[in-house]
Parts: C-alpha cells; sequence; structure tokens
C-alpha cells in the first residue's frame, strides 16, 4: 500500500499566523466602516453585507488551506514478518480494500472521506497532463488546474469517465506496476 496527501497551498507557521493576524485586522477593519455605515444611513444593510463577505472570506480560505485529497493505492499483498510470539512468519496488516484498488479521499485537515473507490478492471489508461482521450464525463479530485494533472481514464457503467488527480511519480509507478500485473 501507498499512500500520500495533496493540499493546494502548504502553508508554514510563518504563513498561517500571517494569514491570521491579516483577518483579525480585516474584520475589526471592516466592522468599525459597516457601523459606521449603518449609524449614517440609519440602516443594517452595511452589517449584512459585512456578515456576507466574512463568510465569503471563511469559506476561502477553508478551502485553500484546509482542504486537500488523500491518495491511496492497494499495489501487492502485505508481506508476511516473522514474529517469535507465534514461531511462524504472519501477515500484521489486513488491507480493507482488495489488491488492485485505488482510493481517492477528500480530507479536511487530517480527516478524510472516501469520494471514489477504483477498481483495477475499471482502468482504461494513465495519462499525462496534456495528453488528449474523449470522455463521456470527467471527475476532478486535484487541488492543481486541469492541464497540470494526471489522469485515469476508466470504463465506468459502459461511460468513459476521465479522472484527474495529482499523484507523485512515486503513486503513478505503483500504480503501473499494478496494472501490469
Amino acid at each position: 500500500m501507498h499512500q500520500e496527501s495533496v493540499d493546494k497551498l502548504k502553508g508554514t507557521m510563518r504563513s498561517d499566523t500571517l494569514l491570521f493576524i491579516l483577518l483579525i485586522v480585516f474584520f475589526f477593519f471592516a466592522g468599525s466602516i459597516a457601523t459606521f455605515l449603518k449609524a449614517k444611513f440609519c440602516s443594517n444593510i452595511p452589517l449584512y453585507v459585512f456578515a456576507a463577505v466574512l463568510g465569503a472570506l471563511i469559506i476561502l480560505v477553508y478551502k485553500l488551506r484546509i482542504v486537500g485529497y488523500r491518495y491511496t493505492v492497494f499495489y501487492k499483498e502485505p508481506e508476511p514478518e516473522y514474529d517469535p510470539r507465534f514461531d511462524d512468519y504472519t501477515t500484521h496488516e489486513d488491507y480493507p480494500y482488495p489488491v488492485g484498488t485505488i482510493l481517492i479521499e477528500r480530507t479536511s485537515s487530517a480527516k478524510g472521506e472516501i469520494v471514489e473507490i477504483i477498481s483495477k478492471n475499471e482502468i482504461v489508461k494513465f495519462l499525462e497532463p496534456g495528453e488528449e482521450y474523449a470522455a463521456d464525463e470527467e471527475l476532478r479530485y486535484s487541488p492543481a488546474k486541469k492541464e497540470k494533472s494526471r489522469s485515469l481514464i476508466l470504463n465506468r457503467n459502459g461511460k468513459t469517465v476521465r479522472m484527474y488527480f495529482t499523484p507523485s511519480d512515486e503513486f503513478k509507478k505503483y500504480v503501473e506496476s499494478m496494472l501490469e500485473a
């Protein structure tokens, strides 16, 4: 099994602290402007606009900083290891999915929700960025643009599906070795 995570922006502690400080300054600045406009025009509309802008800003930070994707490929059976307790070779891990399965998870912080389970017999082709292939449906599980994402061509329920994602070269190597076996 090989697993890797991909995020849109890999923030450092310094950039996250700066972002937090800027959000607080924006909150107080926009709040004071909204309060001034409310008093000047005797209307609550500036407060509603302030709340909408603040909500949009929070959603933007959430999508850019917290949400990512995790890709998992089960490319070979787990190897048995010698266990002196039993004086025998035993397998210490059991995979929850059969070998030849690829999982795509959408993550928020460290928690993941499985959005795609791809079996080996669904995969038609593995494409590099920029390669063309006709598809009936497109799925996007990548923080990068489509032009910079690799893609898997799948055959699902008689439809050709192109799934965009951004795995590393190591992940690609494991998928290709799984497909050859």
